[in-house]
C-alpha cells in the first residue's frame, strides 16, 4: 500500500513543481526502494532531478555495502567512500577477493554514468532534508543508529538549521561536475589495476593467519604483537599503493580520466554561471554572493570566481599548456602532464621524488601560476580543504 501511495504522489507532482516527496521516501524506505519508486514515476524535470540524486547516493551506498560484506569497516584509505568508518561491524564477513577495489570502482563508475543519464536539461528542483538521508550499510533494509549521513561523515548537524536544502538547475551542474570527478578517480584506479597488489596482500594475510593458528611449540609468538596489529594495516595500505603505481597504466583509461576532469571543470563553470543568475534566496546549497547557505556556513563574496581561477589553472595543467614546477629543476623548467598522458609509464615514487622519472616529461616553458591557489587558500584560511570538497 505504501508503494502505491508513493507512486500516486510522484505521479501527481506538477512538471515543474518542487519535489518534496523524495526526501520522505528516502527516510522511510531507503535509497533502493526510493529509486524503484522514481523509476516507475512519470518523467519530468523534477522526477529526473530526484532520480539523479538517488542514483548518485545509491552508488555510494553500494560501495559501503561491498566494504561491509567483507568486514572492511575500518578506514581502508584516506579518501571518500574508502576512508569512512562503518558501523555496525559485520559478524560474519566474507573473504576479500583480489578484484575487490576494481569491482567497487566499476560499480561507482556505472552509478556516476547512470546519474548523468537522467540529470535534467530543463529547470527542475528537489528539496531534501539532509537528516533524512541514510545509507543501508549492512543491507538490512532498516536504518541503524550509525547509518545516517551525518553519522557516517562524522560532521554534526549545524545548530539552528533544519537541514532542508533546495537543489535547483544550478545544483544539477554541481552534481554533474561531481560525477565526472568521482569517475575520473575511479578510472585512474582501474588504469593502474590494483588487483595484483591486493592479491599479494591477501596472500600475506592468509600466511600470517596460518602462522598464528599453528602452535610454535615453545609457547612464544602465538599472538601478534600490538605494534604489528597497529602498524600492519598501514604498511599493507602503503604497499598496495606503491605496487599498484608500479603497474603499466592503461593509456586509454588515463586519457578517459583526463577528459572527465576537463568535463568536471566545464560543469563547475556552468554551475557558478547559473548560480550567479539566481535572484531568490531559498534554502541554497552553495549560495552566490547575494544568498545564504541553507546549512549556515559562510561563503565569502567572490568565492566562486576565486575557485574558477583555480580550475582555470588546473585545466591548463591538464592540457599541458602550463608546466608543473619541480623542487630541483632550474627556473623555467617543469613537468608537462600532457606528455605523461600521451605516453604513461609506471610511477616509481622514489624516482619521481628524486627527479629521474620526471625527466622524460620535462621541458622549458611557462609554469602554472600559484597566485590563484594562494588567493583561494587565503580567502578560506585553514578551511580551504573543506571548501574544495564542497565546490569540487
Amino acid at each position: 500500500m505504501r508503494r502505491i501511495l508513493a507512486v500516486l504522489l510522484l505521479s501527481a507532482m506538477p512538471a515543474f513543481a518542487d519535489d518534496t516527496t523524495t526526501s520522505g521516501l528516502i527516510a522511510e524506505q531507503g535509497l533502493a526502494a526510493t529509486m524503484a519508486e522514481l523509476e516507475s514515476a512519470p518523467v519530468s524535470a523534477d522526477r529526473n532531478m530526484a532520480l539523479a540524486a538517488v542514483r548518485f547516493l545509491a552508488g555510494i551506498e553500494k560501495a559501503y555495502q561491498e566494504r561491509w560484506r567483507i568486514g572492511a569497516t575500518s578506514s581502508i584509505f584516506p579518501a571518500p567512500v574508502l576512508g569512512t568508518e562503518l558501523e555496525p561491524p559485520n559478524p560474519s564477513p566474507e573473504p576479500m577477493q583480489p578484484d575487490f577495489l576494481n569491482r567497487i570502482a566499476d560499480e561507482i563508475v556505472n552509478a556516476m554514468r547512470s546519474t548523468r543519464d537522467v540529470l535534467p536539461e530543463a529547470e527542475g528542483a528537489l528539496i531534501l532534508r539532509l537528516p533524512d538521508l541514510w545509507f543501508d550499510v549492512d543491507g538490512s533494509g532498516d536504518r541503524g543508529p550509525s547509518e545516517g549521513l551525518f553519522e557516517l561523515v562524522m560532521i554534526p548537524m549545524p545548530e539552528g538549521v533544519d537541514g532542508e536544502v533546495r537543489f535547483d538547475a544550478a545544483d544539477s551542474e554541481w552534481l554533474r561536475a561531481y560525477t565526472h570527478l568521482i569517475e575520473a578517480v575511479c578510472t585512474l584506479l582501474l588504469a593502474f589495476d590494483p588487483e595484483p597488489a591486493l592479491a599479494q596482500n591477501i596472500e600475506l594475510a592468509e600466511a600470517l593467519h596460518q602462522q598464528f593458528s599453528t602452535p610454535s611449540g615453545d609457547g612464544a609468538g602465538e599472538y601478534m604483537s600490538p605494534d604489528a596489529m597497529e602498524l600492519g594495516p598501514i604498511v599493507d595500505m602503503v604497499a598496495v599503493v606503491i605496487h599498484t603505481l608500479r603497474n603499466q597504466p592503461e593509456k586509454a583509461k588515463i586519457e578517459e580520466a583526463q577528459q572527465h576532469l576537463v568535463r568536471m571543470i566545464e560543469a563547475n563553470r556552468n554551475f557558478w554561471a547559473k548560480a550567479a543568475e539566481e535572484t531568490d534566496n531559498s534554502r541554497e546549497w552553495i549560495p552566490n554572493d547575494n544568498q545564504q547557505a541553507a546549512l549556515g556556513f559562510d561563503v565569502p563574496k567572490g568565492a566562486g570566481q576565486a575557485w574558477l581561477a583555480v580550475l582555470d589553472d588546473a585545466e591548463l595543467v591538464l592540457r599541458g599548456e602550463r608546466l608543473i614546477p619541480f623542487w630541483r629543476f632550474a627556473p623555467g623548467y617543469g613537468i608537462d602532464l600532457q606528455k605523461w598522458i600521451d605516453d604513461p609509464k609506471p610511477v616509481d615514487l622514489v624516482s619521481w621524488i628524486q627527479g629521474s622519472a620526471a625527466l622524460p616529461y620535462t621541458r622549458p616553458g611557462e609554469m602554472v601560476d600559484r597566485g590563484s591557489w594562494e588567493d583561494f587558500t587565503e580567502m578560506f584560511s585553514g578551511r580551504a580543504g573543506l571548501y574544495m570538497v564542497l565546490f569540487n
